[in-house]
């Protein structure tokens, strides 16, 4: 018969790419991971992965495999749930991740929220990109991420589920007496800053792209000669009259009011779509039902 654990340990390889990493995500020895998958593949009398430079490379007969053992995770996910419906108590140990502008904005609210009246519960909270953390998500290293959908790389969709939380319009961030701040304008065209001095952060790769992709759509490049990695550090450089530069709304929340910038509505609409996910038949547990709850309650206040 097979052993549940060992098929276990053939998805998480199929998500997280390398024995190492499968070793570190459970906890145990590299060696321990490669002796179990060696007597997985004695067990079924078939070759599963192949090792290479890059990593590992799961088989025709693998990648079958992994189909079937991800739908058999659903429905031991979907008992483990439906035993802790059992109890009205929300108790025990909730591991969630979320890219940086929710972790400053959607997630705190949230998890304030779901900590309120459940003294027994414990979370831990670990900023991720939105690839890290669905993969993560996926193999199980964590209950709940929060992500969004401009990936600059495909994720895994297989073996998790995801709700939506809101959409993210990007906006227009100007200092208050810059030239395109002044009056009551109602939003702004993006081809409008074409001519101006950005501040954007050209390292975070996903967003970066997207922006300049969208500026290239009205036939301009941005000119990006202010290159922070923060918002914070951003906003700082807007702030002195001498660049601009456009954010989601998420990454706007700390500066609603403050006096010295002007937040305004682009044309197009750009914007992204956050969700959060979770492994699929999860959903019903207690835990990750009152979580989804929460981040959509504190998704509201951004609609």
């Amino acid at each position: 018969m097979l052993n549940l654990s060992r098929l276990r340990m053939l998805y998480e390889l199929s998500i997280l790419g390398s024995i190492s990493a499968v070793a570190a995500s459970l906890n145990i020895t590299r060696p321990a991971v490669s002796q179990q998958l060696a007597l997985l593949e004695r067990e079924t009398g078939q070759t599963l992965f192949e090792r290479s430079t890059k990593g590992v490379r799961l088989t025709a007969a693998g990648e079958r495999m992994v189909r079937r053992v991800s739908e058999l995770l659903v429905t031991v996910n979907a008992i483990e749930a439906d035993l802790a419906s059992d109890t009205q108590e929300i108790a025990g140990e909730l591991r969630i991740a979320a890219f940086g502008t929710a972790a400053s904005s959607l997630v705190p609210p949230a998890l304030a929220r779901l900590a309120e009246g459940n003294p027994k519960l414990r979370i831990h909270f670990t900023e991720m990109e939105p690839v890290a953390a669905l993969r993560a998500a996926a193999a199980k290293q964590m209950d709940v991420v929060v992500a969004h959908d401009l990936l600059h790389t495909s994720a895994p969709v297989i073996g998790l589920e995801q709700q939506p939380l809101v959409a993210d319009q990007f906006k227009a961030i100007l200092s208050a007496d810059h030239r395109l701040a002044i009056g009551s304008r109602k939003s702004i065209h993006l081809k409008e800053l074409a001519e101006e001095d950005w501040a954007l952060n050209q390292s975070a790769v996903t967003f970066s792209q997207y922006v300049i992709s969208a500026c290239v759509a009205e036939g301009f490049t941005p000119k990006a000669s202010c290159n922070c990695l923060n918002i914070a550090a951003t906003l700082e450089f807007v702030r002195t009259g001498r660049y601009v530069t456009i954010l989601p709304a998420l990454g706007a929340t700390g500066i609603e009011n403050d006096p010295d910038f002007r937040i305004i509505p682009l044309r197009p609409l750009l914007l992204r779509r956050v969700f959060c996910a979770y492994p699929r038949g999860s959903g019903d547990h207690p835990l990750v039902a009152r979580t989804v709850e929460a981040l959509q309650m504190a998704g509201r206040i951004f609609v």
